[in-house]
């Protein structure tokens, strides 16, 4: 363990601020990939946890278990740590090794506060994404079911972004429908967010079990048309060198039908 992780984990936040102010590295991480914010989260210490995410600690960093500091914080009950998380760009539906997401946490121990607060988060954020679509398709296009749950992805974090899906086609799909994959660049400002499919993009490449995607439209490279195949898909996202970005991903799928008005 570093410094930094042994004083995230024991709460001692004089240290950790000395420790950061020295240059730490918030971003280490232990052979099973546990970082700082997830002993942090792990040890329901909310100002440690206040402190390691306004150093720029990533929230969305899983354990070789798949868990993250957001679930860690669902086992404890902690609603105030859970808000920090979401408001930093906390992916929600990211599963752990046994196909569990964060809601599942909460509710396995029998926090329900934390579990409303996260269902309440992916219906704003679903909300967000679909009116954004909506807004900028007008009536062209009618939005059916999504093709897997929205993901949120924090530009800082990395550039590449990578998602496992399983996908069941409908039978007999009628002329006019089809998928389309939404890359939406998101500001989370407090419990608020607003969301864009136009303007500058910092997607370079999207790729679907090893095929790359072509965009619907040459001047709107951040839409792109999609075909997964039945069963597990693999979908690789390339993103441009963003470190010091505050701008979030959502990324989703939804089943369209080409609107007759």
């Amino acid at each position: 363990m570093t410094l930094v992780m042994l004083a995230a984990a024991g709460g001692h936040d004089d240290l950790l601020r000395v420790l950061i102010r020295k240059g730490a590295k918030v971003n280490g991480r232990q052979k099973n990939g546990t970082t700082a914010l997830i002993h942090a989260a792990e040890k329901n210490f909310l100002t440690t946890v206040a402190i390691l995410l306004e150093a720029g600690a990533y929230v969305n960093m899983q354990q070789s278990s798949g868990e993250t500091a957001l679930m860690k914080a669902c086992k404890r009950g902690n609603s105030d740590i859970v808000q920090l998380m979401i408001e930093s760009g906390a992916d929600c539906n990211i599963l752990s090794k046994h196909q569990n997401n964060a809601m599942h946490f909460a509710k396995q121990f029998n926090n329900i506060l934390v579990y409303e607060q996260l269902r309440s988060r992916l219906e704003m954020l679903s909300n967000v994404a679909e009116d954004t679509i909506k807004a900028y398709f007008e009536k062209r296009l009618v939005l059916l079911e999504p093709v897997f749950p929205l993901a949120c992805h924090r530009l800082c974090e990395g550039p590449d972004f990578s998602l496992d899906f399983n996908y069941e086609p409908p039978q007999n799909v009628p002329e006019g429908f089809g998928i389309l994959l939404f890359i939406f660049h998101a500001n989370f400002i407090g419990k608020d967010v607003t969301a864009r499919l136009c303007g500058p993009c910092s997607v370079q490449a999207v790729v679907l079990n090893d095929k790359f995607q072509l965009p619907v439209f040459l001047d709107s490279h951040f839409i792109y048309s999609f075909s997964p195949t039945a069963g597990l898909n693999k979908l690789f996202i390339r993103l441009a060198e963003a470190p010091t970005a505050k701008v979030k991903l959502l990324i989703g799928a939804y089943r369209v039908k080409c609107s007759d008005l």
